[in-house]
Protein backbone atom coordinates (compact mmCIF):
# COMPACT_ATOMS: atom_id res chain seq x y z
CA UNK A 1 0.00 0.00 0.00
CA UNK A 2 2.92 2.33 0.72
CA UNK A 3 4.35 1.86 -2.79
CA UNK A 4 0.89 2.35 -4.27
CA UNK A 5 0.50 5.59 -2.30
CA UNK A 6 3.84 6.86 -3.67
CA UNK A 7 3.01 5.95 -7.29
CA UNK A 8 -0.54 7.35 -7.21
CA UNK A 9 0.68 10.61 -5.62
CA UNK A 10 3.41 10.95 -8.25
CA UNK A 11 1.09 10.34 -11.22
CA UNK A 12 -1.66 12.65 -9.92
CA UNK A 13 0.85 15.42 -9.13
CA UNK A 14 2.59 15.11 -12.51
CA UNK A 15 -0.69 15.34 -14.43
CA UNK A 16 -2.13 18.00 -12.10
CA UNK A 17 0.85 20.28 -12.73
CA UNK A 18 0.40 20.40 -16.52
CA UNK A 19 -2.19 23.25 -16.80
CA UNK A 20 -0.33 26.54 -17.45
CA UNK A 21 0.39 28.51 -14.30
CA UNK A 22 3.05 30.83 -12.95
CA UNK A 23 5.34 27.98 -11.90
CA UNK A 24 5.51 25.83 -15.03
CA UNK A 25 5.38 28.79 -17.43
CA UNK A 26 8.29 30.41 -15.54
CA UNK A 27 10.33 27.24 -16.03
CA UNK A 28 9.36 27.14 -19.71
CA UNK A 29 10.43 30.75 -20.29
CA UNK A 30 13.72 30.24 -18.45
CA UNK A 31 14.39 27.23 -20.67
CA UNK A 32 13.59 29.25 -23.80
CA UNK A 33 16.13 31.87 -22.65
CA UNK A 34 18.69 29.04 -22.18
CA UNK A 35 18.70 29.58 -18.41
CA UNK A 36 18.23 25.86 -17.81
CA UNK A 37 20.37 25.78 -14.66
CA UNK A 38 18.25 28.53 -13.11
CA UNK A 39 15.14 26.63 -14.22
CA UNK A 40 16.30 23.50 -12.37
CA UNK A 41 16.94 25.49 -9.17
CA UNK A 42 13.57 27.15 -9.63
CA UNK A 43 11.82 23.78 -10.10
CA UNK A 44 13.50 22.30 -7.02
CA UNK A 45 12.46 25.24 -4.82
CA UNK A 46 8.86 25.22 -6.08
CA UNK A 47 8.66 21.46 -5.45
CA UNK A 48 10.03 21.93 -1.92
CA UNK A 49 7.24 24.42 -1.20
CA UNK A 50 4.77 21.93 -2.65
CA UNK A 51 6.07 19.40 -0.10
CA UNK A 52 5.36 21.86 2.73
CA UNK A 53 1.90 22.78 1.49
CA UNK A 54 1.06 19.12 0.91
CA UNK A 55 2.13 18.34 4.50
CA UNK A 56 -0.23 20.98 5.88
CA UNK A 57 -2.99 19.67 3.62
CA UNK A 58 -2.63 16.04 4.68
CA UNK A 59 -2.48 16.94 8.38
CA UNK A 60 -5.73 18.86 7.99
CA UNK A 61 -7.19 15.89 6.11
CA UNK A 62 -6.22 13.54 8.99
CA UNK A 63 -7.75 15.95 11.51
CA UNK A 64 -11.03 15.91 9.60
CA UNK A 65 -11.05 12.13 9.38
CA UNK A 66 -10.68 11.90 13.15
CA UNK A 67 -13.76 14.09 13.63
CA UNK A 68 -16.64 12.15 12.09
CA UNK A 69 -19.25 14.91 12.41
CA UNK A 70 -17.02 17.39 10.58
CA UNK A 71 -15.82 14.72 8.13
CA UNK A 72 -19.34 13.92 6.93
CA UNK A 73 -19.97 17.54 5.98
CA UNK A 74 -16.50 17.93 4.54
CA UNK A 75 -16.96 14.98 2.18
CA UNK A 76 -19.90 16.82 0.67
CA UNK A 77 -17.84 20.02 0.43
CA UNK A 78 -15.03 18.04 -1.21
CA UNK A 79 -17.40 16.62 -3.82
CA UNK A 80 -18.71 20.09 -4.63
CA UNK A 81 -15.13 21.45 -4.75
CA UNK A 82 -14.12 18.78 -7.27
CA UNK A 83 -17.15 19.62 -9.42
CA UNK A 84 -16.32 23.35 -9.27
CA UNK A 85 -12.65 22.67 -10.11
CA UNK A 86 -13.76 20.53 -13.02
CA UNK A 87 -16.14 23.13 -14.40
CA UNK A 88 -13.57 25.93 -13.97
CA UNK A 89 -11.07 23.87 -15.98
CA UNK A 90 -13.60 23.05 -18.70
CA UNK A 91 -14.51 26.72 -19.20
CA UNK A 92 -11.00 28.12 -18.65
CA UNK A 93 -9.31 29.87 -21.56
CA UNK A 94 -5.91 30.51 -19.98
CA UNK A 95 -2.78 29.70 -22.00
CA UNK A 96 0.95 30.00 -21.45
CA UNK A 97 0.93 33.47 -23.02
CA UNK A 98 -1.72 34.70 -20.58
CA UNK A 99 0.54 34.06 -17.56
CA UNK A 100 2.83 36.99 -16.80
CA UNK A 101 6.12 36.03 -15.16
CA UNK A 102 9.57 37.49 -14.60
CA UNK A 103 12.53 35.59 -16.01
CA UNK A 104 15.31 37.86 -14.71
CA UNK A 105 16.93 35.11 -12.66
CA UNK A 106 20.19 33.22 -12.98
CA UNK A 107 21.81 30.35 -11.10
CA UNK A 108 20.91 30.14 -7.42
CA UNK A 109 18.61 33.16 -7.77
CA UNK A 110 16.27 30.76 -9.54
CA UNK A 111 15.96 28.90 -6.24
CA UNK A 112 14.90 32.04 -4.35
CA UNK A 113 12.46 32.93 -7.11
CA UNK A 114 11.02 29.42 -6.98
CA UNK A 115 10.51 29.68 -3.22
CA UNK A 116 8.78 33.04 -3.58
CA UNK A 117 6.39 32.00 -6.32
CA UNK A 118 5.78 28.67 -4.61
CA UNK A 119 4.70 30.32 -1.36
CA UNK A 120 2.55 32.78 -3.33
CA UNK A 121 0.59 29.84 -4.74
CA UNK A 122 -1.51 28.66 -1.73
CA UNK A 123 -4.36 27.52 -4.00
CA UNK A 124 -2.58 24.15 -4.09
CA UNK A 125 -3.89 23.53 -0.56
CA UNK A 126 -7.65 23.28 -1.33
CA UNK A 127 -6.85 21.39 -4.55
CA UNK A 128 -4.78 18.72 -2.81
CA UNK A 129 -7.22 18.59 0.10
CA UNK A 130 -10.03 17.64 -2.27
CA UNK A 131 -7.87 15.17 -4.22
CA UNK A 132 -6.40 13.58 -1.07
CA UNK A 133 -9.85 13.09 0.45
CA UNK A 134 -11.11 11.42 -2.71
CA UNK A 135 -8.05 9.17 -3.15
CA UNK A 136 -8.09 7.91 0.42
CA UNK A 137 -11.85 7.41 0.59
CA UNK A 138 -11.60 5.26 -2.54
CA UNK A 139 -8.63 3.32 -1.08
CA UNK A 140 -6.10 4.56 -3.65
CA UNK A 141 -3.79 5.83 -0.90
CA UNK A 142 -3.25 5.52 2.84
CA UNK A 143 -1.76 8.51 4.64
CA UNK A 144 -2.67 7.52 8.20
CA UNK A 145 -0.43 4.53 8.81
CA UNK A 146 3.33 3.92 8.83
CA UNK A 147 5.26 5.71 6.13
CA UNK A 148 2.15 6.41 4.03
CA UNK A 149 2.12 10.08 5.05
CA UNK A 150 5.73 10.67 3.99
CA UNK A 151 5.44 8.59 0.81
CA UNK A 152 2.43 10.65 -0.23
CA UNK A 153 4.30 13.92 0.29
CA UNK A 154 7.35 12.60 -1.57
CA UNK A 155 5.13 11.44 -4.42
CA UNK A 156 3.40 14.81 -4.75
CA UNK A 157 6.58 16.88 -4.64
CA UNK A 158 8.60 14.61 -6.95
CA UNK A 159 5.69 14.49 -9.39
CA UNK A 160 5.71 18.29 -9.55
CA UNK A 161 9.51 18.39 -9.84
CA UNK A 162 9.59 15.83 -12.68
CA UNK A 163 6.87 17.71 -14.59
CA UNK A 164 8.91 20.92 -14.26
CA UNK A 165 12.02 19.07 -15.46
CA UNK A 166 9.98 17.89 -18.44
CA UNK A 167 8.94 21.48 -19.13
CA UNK A 168 12.58 22.56 -18.86
CA UNK A 169 13.61 19.86 -21.33
CA UNK A 170 10.84 20.69 -23.79
CA UNK A 171 11.38 24.45 -23.62
CA UNK A 172 9.42 26.24 -26.32
CA UNK A 173 7.79 22.99 -27.43
CA UNK A 174 5.85 23.02 -24.14
CA UNK A 175 3.84 25.97 -25.46
CA UNK A 176 2.14 23.61 -27.91
CA UNK A 177 0.96 21.56 -24.95
CA UNK A 178 0.27 24.51 -22.62
CA UNK A 179 -1.83 26.24 -25.30
CA UNK A 180 -3.82 23.13 -26.18
CA UNK A 181 -7.13 23.78 -24.43
CA UNK A 182 -8.28 20.18 -24.79
CA UNK A 183 -5.20 18.64 -23.14
CA UNK A 184 -4.58 21.11 -20.31
CA UNK A 185 -8.15 22.08 -19.43
CA UNK A 186 -10.86 19.93 -20.96
CA UNK A 187 -9.42 16.49 -20.11
CA UNK A 188 -8.51 17.33 -16.45
CA UNK A 189 -11.78 19.25 -16.16
CA UNK A 190 -13.97 16.32 -17.17
CA UNK A 191 -11.94 13.99 -14.95
CA UNK A 192 -12.40 16.25 -11.91
CA UNK A 193 -16.07 16.74 -12.72
CA UNK A 194 -16.55 12.99 -13.05
CA UNK A 195 -14.76 12.34 -9.75
CA UNK A 196 -16.86 14.96 -7.97
CA UNK A 197 -20.15 13.57 -9.26
CA UNK A 198 -19.07 9.99 -8.50
CA UNK A 199 -17.94 10.96 -4.98
CA UNK A 200 -21.21 12.81 -4.34
CA UNK A 201 -23.34 9.91 -5.56
CA UNK A 202 -21.46 7.54 -3.24
CA UNK A 203 -22.38 9.74 -0.28
CA UNK A 204 -26.02 10.13 -1.26
CA UNK A 205 -26.86 6.61 -2.42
Amino acid sequence: MILQTLIVAFVVSYIGSIPPGTINVSVMQLAILNKRRAAIFFAFAASAVEFIYAGVTVQFHIFLNNNEVIADYFRIITSVALIILGLSNIFSRSTSSSVKVSTKVTGRHGFLRGLLLGFLNPMTIPFWLAITTYLENDDWINVDQGYGFWMYLVGLSTGTFCLLLTVNALGKRFTKIADNQFIVHKVPGFLLLGLGVYFLLKLVL
